[in-house]
């Protein structure tokens, strides 16, 4: 009995001490167990939550939370890698803080994109290279002053109705982005950004053109327009042939009175295919070649020479424009035409 006696109390004291650690992890596991009661409308629901010990005493952080708004909003990738690039400042991005000097780096090329005066620039530096006349009229400074001083009047004789109703036909189509995130490209000095932002249809709007020049009047615009929210617009310098957003990141891409001026427009069509949501629309205004529709398939020889050598303005039939957006991906193709004026839109499949 002398020698069992340690070895029967030996058991007994391990089996009370498991006993005590099932009973401490079962407490826990109830107590890690809470409800509270909810009313909405008269009904009243019981929820119940479980969750780790640890979870209750280690508060968790959401580093979204902290994020700028704009930069959760528009997404930002380089134009070389498409890699997301990110912000040198925590400051936000919107027009809003103009006078904030950042840089935008790529984790992947380790290029650094400068932002200046509210204008980020995500373009590829391409020194040394000649661009085509049409980009070198619109970057000229003078060029960008008169555009939308008297410049852009000049489109009435071709039939453009102007600028107001010009901006309504395209909002009326872009109600299928409204609530999201849209672009203007090629947006010159900002006249269809403003009538965009001021309608408060969308939750931002990216204006987006190659110029300089045109961005710097846009921002001189929109910072006089009282109208204009500053929070809900982001001013890039793109090239359309190589968008520096993130793929299927944009609810609907606006081109008004653009896409004559691009240098490869079937690229720059494919771009905003890809930047597009499903769903999402691509609508755009330019100048019809005003041609006999009976000479459209003997005159598209000339049409794609004079187009090849990527002059001020390139020359467009509908055909041509639907061949464009078809070849793409693009689906229900619409138009509206007004003299040699075309307003035209397209979606991405769902």
């Amino acid at each position: 009995m002398a020698l069992t006696a340690p070895c029967t109390l030996s058991r007994l004291q391990t089996g009370l001490r498991l006993k005590s650690e099932a009973y401490v992890s079962f407490r826990q596991s109830v107590s890690a167990t809470t409800s509270r009661v909810e009313c909405h409308g008269g009904v009243c629901r019981r929820n119940v939550a479980r969750y780790s010990a640890s979870a209750a005493t280690t508060p968790q952080t959401d580093g979204a939370e902290k994020q700028d708004p704009v930069v959760q909003k528009v997404r930002f990738v380089c134009p070389i890698c498409q890699q997301p690039v990110a912000a040198t400042t925590s400051d936000s991005l919107g027009l809003a803080s103009a006078s904030v000097k950042r840089e935008f780096r790529c984790p992947g090329c380790r290029k650094f994109y400068p932002s200046k005066g509210g204008i980020i620039d995500l373009t590829i530096q391409n020194k040394g290279s000649i661009a085509p006349l049409g980009a070198l009229f619109f970057q000229n400074p003078l060029i960008a002053y008169v555009y939308e001083r008297g410049y852009r009047d000049n489109f009435r004789n071709a039939g453009f109705p102007g600028l107001d109703e010009e901006a309504q036909r395209a909002l009326d189509i872009l109600e299928l982005a409204r609530g999201e995130v849209i672009m203007d490209l090629s947006c010159g000095p900002g006249g269809f950004t403003r009538r965009f932002v001021s309608s408060g249809k969308f939750d931002m709007v990216i204006a987006a053109d190659f110029s300089e020049a045109m961005l710097e009047q846009a921002r001189d615009f929109i910072e006089g327009d009282k109208s204009v929210d500053l929070s809900k617009v982001v001013l890039v310098r793109a090239d359309a042939a190589r968008l520096p957003f993130e793929t299927s990141s944009l609810a609907g891409v606006h081109a008004g009175a653009a896409i004559h001026c691009w240098p490869n427009v079937q690229t720059s069509v494919a771009e905003i295919s890809r930047v597009l949501r499903a769903g999402g629309v691509f609508v755009a205004s330019t100048f019809l070649v005003g041609a006999p529709e009976f000479l459209d398939e003997t005159l598209k020889p000339l049409r794609e020479a004079v187009n090849s050598l990527q002059l001020q303005l390139s020359l467009f039939s509908e055909s041509d424009l639907k061949g464009y957006v078809e070849s793409c991906g693009f689906v229900n193709y619409q138009s509206y035409t007004r003299g040699r004026y075309i307003l035209f839109s397209a979606t991405k499949p769902e």
